[in-house]
């Protein structure tokens, strides 16, 4: 697929325009004929949850300024009343350290900040940064930014994808979203945008 065959794909997801020319490109640079390992038969899975994960490719960095409300919703265990909400409420370094701090590999004061989620993917916590880094030759431990840079962040959500989803369960969004995310969140969005790019090959 050229930059044109992507750029009417993302088009046809309801893209914008403007997001849809410069991601065109950096699709067609980055997904070669073996980047999936079930080629375009993969790629409607791999759009409709890339999509709903980044807004429609307009964020690359996670919004992590929640109001306490929401935060009771997003994260309903650690949140369950307002009182415990309100010290993270609008507070994102503050809330990645408290969600994300002491697991995956997030040791260090300051790690659930660090490697909060970036990319089209969402990429999160030590543990993925360094495995994903490992297998695209980049020291995301060391330079997690890389992965909200457009070239970078579409290879580094083709890795871990190609490693974190089975073959098997293509085809299977609700089974795809519990590896991505943890949850049924989105689901809908996500097989909207998947049956849309799926058109496209039509």
């Amino acid at each position: 697929m050229n930059a044109k065959d992507w750029y009417n794909l993302l088009i046809n997801c309801q893209v914008k325009p403007m997001i849809a020319a410069k991601w065109g490109q950096v699709f067609a640079e980055v997904v070669k004929p073996g980047s999936f390992s079930q080629g375009q038969d993969e790629i409607d899975d791999f759009v409709g949850q890339v999509l709903h994960e980044s807004a429609g490719l307009t964020r690359m960095e996670e919004d992590l300024k929640y109001s306490a409300q929401r935060l009771m919703q997003v994260w309903p265990s650690r949140f369950p009343t307002l009182a415990s909400a309100a010290p993270c409420a609008y507070d994102p370094v503050r809330l990645a350290n408290r969600v994300y701090g002491g697991r995956y590999g997030n040791t260090e004061p300051g790690d659930g900040f660090m490697y909060r989620g970036r990319g089209p993917i969402q990429l999160t916590f030590k543990d993925n940064y360094r495995r994903v880094g490992d297998l695209v030759g980049q020291d995301l431990v060391g330079i997690p930014d890389l992965a909200a840079q457009p070239h970078f962040a579409l290879e580094i959500a083709i890795a871990w994808w190609e490693d974190k989803i089975p073959d098997e369960l293509l085809g299977d969004p609700a089974k795809v979203r519990q590896i991505v995310n943890g949850s049924l969140r989105g689901l809908a969005e996500i097989e909207h945008f998947a049956a849309l790019a799926r058109d496209s090959f039509a």
